[in-house]
């Protein structure tokens, strides 16, 4: 006696596994991407001709009036040195402080905030600067 043969099933293509690769790959993209915070639009920062390439670090913007901003919140130099060594390691005294400074400061301002910085007690203070683009 013959037994029937049992009908193929019909192959359903399952979105299932679909969605899991895309959904995988979304927390994969957003994790390993670099999420930096954006640049103030009121500061234009100052250009030079050759510099290395560097991510926008989370900088002290200065504007063209000589206002200090941190996190798009005005601070003072004592007060952004003091944020500092508090979100820093105990072993880190003096925190390397990152200025991001628009063009149209006048040097001079640009020099008394720096000395600002140091008598709070900054560490090693780096200007930020934009590439210039030939």
């Amino acid at each position: 006696m013959k037994l029937p043969r049992p009908r193929p099933r019909p192959r359903h293509e399952s979105t299932i596994t679909l969605i899991n690769i895309v959904f995988l790959m979304l927390i994969f993209f957003l994790i390993a991407g670099t999420l930096t915070p954006p640049m103030e639009r009121d500061v234009a920062l100052i250009t030079t001709s050759q510099s290395d390439r560097a991510e926008p670090p989370r900088a002290l913007f200065v504007t063209s009036d000589g206002a200090l901003l941190a996190a798009g919140m005005p601070v003072t130099a004592a007060s952004y040195v003091e944020r500092l060594r508090a979100a820093s390691d105990a072993d880190e005294a003096m925190p390397l402080v990152k200025v991001a400074a628009d063009r149209a400061l006048p040097a001079r301002e640009l020099i008394d905030i720096v000395a600002a910085l140091r008598d709070a007690g900054a560490g090693r203070i780096v200007l930020v600067t934009e590439r210039e683009t030939p």
